[in-house]
C-alpha cells in the first residue's frame, strides 16, 4: 500500500513548500501596507503643523522632499538588482509626488484633478506605457519613480471625474469603487505570487493606495447622505 500514498505525500510536501514560499512575501506585503498607512497619517500630522507657519513652511517641506526623492531616484538607477531598483524608484516617486503635487494641491497652488490636467495625464501615461514596452534600456528605477505619481494621479482623476459628473452615490461611482477594490486585491496577490520581497512590498503599497482611494469614495458617498441628521 505504500506506493499508493506516494503521490499524496508528494502533493502535501509541494503544498507546504509553496506556503513557505508565499509566507515571507505575504508578511512583507501586509507590513508594507500597514507602514504606508501609518506614514500617510504621520505625514498628514506633520504637514498640519508645518502649515501653521504660513506659506514658507510648506514650500521648504516640499523642497526637502523633492530633493530627497530625486536623489533617491538617481541613486536607485545604479542598483544592479532590477527589483530593488524598481522598489527604491517607486519610493522616490512617492516623495516626488508628495512634494510636487500632493502638498501644492493641499495648499491650493495647483489643481491636478481638473479637466485640464487630464489632457496632460493621458499623453504622459501613453509615453510611460510605450517606454515600458519598447525601451528596455531605461533603468527600472525610472519607471518606478514615474509610475507611482501616474498611478495616484490616475486614481484621483478617475475619482474626481466620476464624482463631479455623476455624484458619489451613482452607479458609476459604485462600479469605480469595485474596480478600485479589485485592482487593490490583484496588486497584492500578484506581488505575493511573484515570490519576491520587493514585488510583495510594491504590491502592498499599491493595495494601500487603491484601498485608500476606494475608502475616500465611500466617505464621499456617506457624507452626501448626511448621516448626522438621522440622530437629531
Amino acid at each position: 500500500m505504500y506506493p499508493f500514498f506516494m503521490p499524496g505525500c508528494a502533493v502535501t510536501a509541494a503544498l507546504q513548500h509553496s506556503l513557505k514560499d508565499y509566507a515571507v512575501p505575504g508578511f512583507f506585503s501586509i507590513a508594507s501596507f500597514l507602514l504606508f498607512i501609518f506614514l500617510q497619517l504621520l505625514g498628514t500630522r506633520i504637514f498640519s503643523q508645518v502649515r501653521e507657519s504660513g506659506q514658507i513652511g510648506p514650500k521648504l517641506f516640499s523642497l526637502v522632499l523633492v530633493v530627497i526623492g530625486l536623489s533617491g531616484a538617481v541613486f536607485s538607477c545604479f542598483i544592479a538588482n532590477p527589483e530593488a531598483s524598481l522598489l527604491l524608484g517607486f519610493t522616490a516617486g512617492l516623495l516626488i509626488w508628495t512634494a510636487l503635487c500632493d502638498i501644492p494641491q493641499q495648499m491650493g497652488w495647483i489643481k491636478p484633478i481638473s479637466r485640464t490636467a487630464l489632457m496632460i495625464f493621458v499623453p504622459l501615461s501613453l509615453l510611460w506605457i510605450m517606454g515600458m514596452l519598447f525601451m528596455q534600456s531605461i533603468p527600472a528605477a525610472v519607471y518606478g519613480a514615474t509610475g507611482y505619481p501616474l498611478v495616484v494621479w490616475g486614481l484621483q482623476l478617475a475619482r474626481g471625474g466620476v464624482i463631479r459628473k455623476w455624484g458619489p452615490s451613482s452607479l458609476a461611482a459604485t462600479v469605480l469603487i469595485l474596480l478600485t477594490a479589485a485592482a487593490a486585491g490583484s496588486a497584492m496577490a500578484l506581488g505575493i505570487v511573484h515570490g519576491s520581497i520587493f514585488s510583495a512590498i510594491i504590491g502592498g503599497v499599491t493595495f494601500a493606495i487603491c484601498t485608500w482611494s476606494a475608502l475616500e469614495m465611500i466617505w464621499e458617498r456617506g457624507m452626501t447622505e448626511k448621516p448626522w441628521r438621522r440622530s437629531l
